[in-house]
């Protein structure tokens, strides 16, 4: 069974990845952000959701553990699965190893488009145009990046001491990207 995690900045890509991967490869595409944004209609956790959100900040860590792992656990006969956005910091990255390890599974992969915050910008600005999302605005944007580069870059560090991380020049073109992509995969499922 296939497991990724797609990685990267705001703005570099992962989303967009996920999707085509997990279609693709038949894989069930696991974004943090859709679930919570799923959520913002459920009646307990919807407002402190929005709460952290349009601040620019991470919702807390045993909110989003709770709510993966139950995503994680409706879909598990369904084959593997492509994270986008999840984890964000080791607690999460630990909590999904044990996750898996009670069921027997691991993580195979990481994948990390590599973007400048310069270029990340651009594109969220411009996305922000035609997305609707509240969380695309240049205060809110300065602000996921200072999050993410305080809790969400050491995972590098963690998935690279596992020898699992693999880097992507995010300035390519989604097509592009793409064909590496199942480069990687094709050959990892050759050796593995």
């Amino acid at each position: 069974m296939l497991n990724l995690i797609i990685f990267g900045s705001p703005g570099a890509g992962k989303g967009t990845q996920a999707v085509l991967i997990a279609k693709k490869y038949n894989l069930n595409h696991l974004s943090s952000g859709e679930i919570l944004r799923r959520e913002l209609n459920n009646i307990e956790f919807g407002k402190k959701i929005k709460r952290y959100q349009n601040a620019g900040k991470l919702v807390p860590n045993n909110l989003v553990i709770k709510m993966v792992e139950e995503e994680v656990t409706k879909k598990i006969s369904g084959g593997g699965f492509v994270f986008d956005g999840y984890p964000r910091n080791l607690k999460q990255a630990k909590a999904l190893d044990k996750l898996f390890q009670d069921k027997n599974l691991s993580i195979n992969l990481v994948i990390n488009l590599k973007l400048s915050e310069r270029e990340a910008v651009q594109r969220i600005m411009l996305r922000s145009k035609t997305s609707g999302r509240s969380d695309d605005n240049l205060k809110t944007i300065e602000n996921r990046f200072t999050v993410y580069h305080a809790q969400t870059t050491p995972l590098l560090k963690y998935y690279h001491q596992q020898k699992k991380v693999i880097n992507l020049d995010g300035r390519l073109t989604i097509p592009e990207i793409s064909r590496q992509i199942k480069q990687i995969l094709t050959a990892y499922k050759k050796t593995n």
